[in-house]
């Protein structure tokens, strides 16, 4: 005997919910439409359009210019939840898929479907699960923050005689999200914890998006009212055509603004309504429907062919460039490329919609042509390259080298290449104690999946790691993580312990054929910038540990089109560095890998299972010496 699930109560539930979810925005726009066309009718017609084509040109240029940056607002809410689902998709691509499919959902109605097929389409990369959650978290978190907004300015305004209930409903939406935040990482269902910086980030980008909407609709207004008041009224109605559902909240929207308002000219005011619907409603929606005319390609997928191209796996993106991927990092409008554009690329490429417009510790002959082209170019660092096909430990320079390495052979401590990365979980935990926490974004952090893509080259004393260092490989190996931590017994480190590490990271390249090895960059601001020379005081000990190679310095420059940019990207990067986002929790291992089915919860970073179930590094039972 076969059971439909539809024939069972619980289903014919559900069917029956799905049937109410998809007739309220039709029941909503046939109740609301009707009673405002009713109210439309009761109005002279020809005041109406009068009153409309005496609207001043300043007026509609500022409200077109708020329109602007309400919908400049309304695509932070899209990165934040990208951010938070890890889906990594470029910021900027992001940015723009989130304001088309506002713009298209808020005037068609039905958002969820609306918003879920504009973004899938802007987004051919992602599945369709993957929209449909992106599209739900984005519509629950912006109403969430809707409410708290609401219960902060509403009890303000004098709008409403009797407030209580919606600030405590405020309160209650936001606590709310927190618990389901928490719940939804603990139970897997998102990969990264939401951090309350991503709350407060939110709510400012709701506050920006509403504000600014609010305005666009205060300079057409007619009649003499203060901005406080219509910017409460205007929440109130809007969380009124939400719920409603109904195309962009027709009726809904409109009858509870008016109900709200004292009007003494009801032509005047339906001709603000007809004004702002034109302008905030029409005109964006009609703009997004254009672009999605043409819909977009997925980049043909490429190698990137960066040296520190294991970045994407933490806090860096790879940017789809028609003619090569680009590894940029988070920072001011749309990301900063790291290091020079790729060979048979020029800045002139980078003007393309949602590019990056800056560079960040690109080369001295990259900062020369951008300067050519009017960018604005500033050291920021200086490179220790290292050509290993004329490199030996011989020399005066590296005199402090060879007593580093011999110091090191008398210590007892063996160096082996780590397979396990998981087994230097401790080292990189007293580490992290120890120096205050790790820097990121453009610097590495310990995970062991991060570290399975790296040589990882570790200095045990008996079968106890204490120290060890990654590189990124290539054509040109990158040194990225140090670490170390005090012996089994207590004692201090022996002196040369890193030295030695980062010598067979060298002896490593050469025997995988590498040209040039990077030992990653210092702080080499100039004197003038503030905080110039702490920065450089405070990588003094650095600096003089990589001396001991005998590197050739080369200068690193940050670029931008303007000094602003210039000064705003080097702020938000400084800001990522030192206060790095946390790093995912990949917990689905645990519903798609057999191996965790039945283990405990796997710890923050642990090996990550690819979309097939298979583990990205392979764990061994023994190291490999070198």
């Amino acid at each position: 005997m076969s059971l439909n699930h539809e024939t069972m109560p619980g289903g014919r539930v559900f069917q029956a919910t799905r049937w109410i979810a998809k007739g309220v925005p039709v029941l909503a726009l046939a109740v609301f439409g009707v009673l405002f066309v009713r109210h439309i009718m009761q109005i002279d017609s020809a005041a109406i359009w009068a009153a409309f084509g005496s609207l001043l040109w300043w007026q509609w240029a500022a409200a077109l210019g708020f329109t602007a940056l309400s919908f400049r607002a309304i695509g932070v809410y899209d990165v934040l939840i990208h951010r938070v689902l890890q889906t990594r998709q470029h910021p900027s691509l992001a940015r723009s898929a989130g304001i088309k499919a506002i713009a298209v959902s808020q005037t068609l109605g039905f958002g969820a479907i609306t918003s879920a097929l504009v973004r899938w389409r802007c987004l051919p990369d992602l599945s369709a699960s993957a929209i449909g959650r992106l599209s739900a978290a984005v519509s629950l978190s912006f109403l969430v923050a809707l409410a708290v907004v609401a219960a902060l300015i509403v009890p303000f305004s004098g709008l409403l005689p009797h407030s209580g209930g919606l600030i405590l409903s405020g309160l209650v939406a936001l606590v709310g999200l927190m618990v389901l935040a928490r719940l939804s990482f603990r139970l897997g269902w998102i990969p990264t914890p939401v951090r309350a910086m991503t709350l407060c980030t939110l709510l400012l980008a709701t506050f920006a998006d509403t504000g600014f909407a609010a305005a666009a609709l205060w300079v057409l207004w007619p009649e003499p009212i203060s901005f406080q008041l219509l910017f409460a009224a205007y929440l109130v109605a809007l969380g009124a055509g939400l719920l409603s559902n109904a195309p962009g909240g027709v009726g809904a929207f409109d009858l509870s603004l008016l109900a709200l308002l004292p009007i003494t000219d009801s032509a005047s005011t339906m001709a603000a309504l007809l004004a702002f619907r034109a302008l905030y409603y029409a005109l964006p929606a009609a703009l997004a429907l254009l672009c999605l005319i043409r819909p977009t390609q997925p980049v043909p997928s490429r190698p990137l062919t960066h040296p520190e191209a294991t970045l994407a796996r933490q806090s860096a993106h790879i940017f789809p460039h028609k003619k090569a991927p680009l590894l940029t990092l988070p920072c001011w409008i749309n990301g900063a490329v790291l290091g020079d554009l790729p060979n048979g690329m020029s800045l002139c490429d980078l003007r393309t919609s949602g590019a990056p417009r800056a560079l960040y510790k690109c080369s001295a002959q990259q900062a020369t042509r951008a300067r050519k082209s009017g960018w604005v170019a500033i050291r920021c660092a200086e490179d220790g390259l290292i050509n290993l096909a004329t490199w030996s430990t011989q020399g005066a320079g590296k005199r402090q080298l060879r007593r580093a390495l011999s110091g090191f052979k008398t210590s007892g401590l063996q160096v082996f290449e780590v397979r396990n990365t998981a087994s230097l979980n401790r080292i990189a935990h007293k580490w992290a104690q120890a120096s205050g926490g790790e820097r990121g974004h453009s610097m590495g952090r310990f995970c062991p999946d991060y570290l399975s893509h790296q040589r990882v080259f570790a200095a045990y004393a008996g079968t106890t790691p204490v120290a060890f260092v990654s590189f990124h490989t290539g054509p040109t190996w990158t040194l990225d993580l140090m670490r170390h931590a005090a012996l089994p017994s207590g004692a201090a480190l022996p002196n040369g312990t890193m030295h030695a590490l980062v010598y067979q990271g060298l002896l490593a390249a050469k025997q995988d054929g590498a040209t040039q090895l990077s030992l990653a960059s210092v702080p080499s601001p100039p004197h003038m910038l503030p905080g110039a020379s702490r920065a450089i005081n405070a990588a003094t000990g650095l600096r003089r540990f990589k001396q001991a190679f005998g590197p050739a310095w080369h200068a690193r420059y940050l670029c931008a089109r303007t000094t602003g940019d210039l000064v705003l990207t080097m702020a938000t990067l400084a800001h990522a560095i030192h206060n790095p986002p946390p790093l995912p929790h990949p917990k689905y291992i645990q519903r798609h890998d057999e191996n965790y089915s039945i283990a405990k919860m796997p710890r923050a970073c642990e090996a990550r299972a690819t979309p097939l179930g298979a583990r990205h590094n392979v764990q061994y039972s023994t190291e490999r010496p070198v």
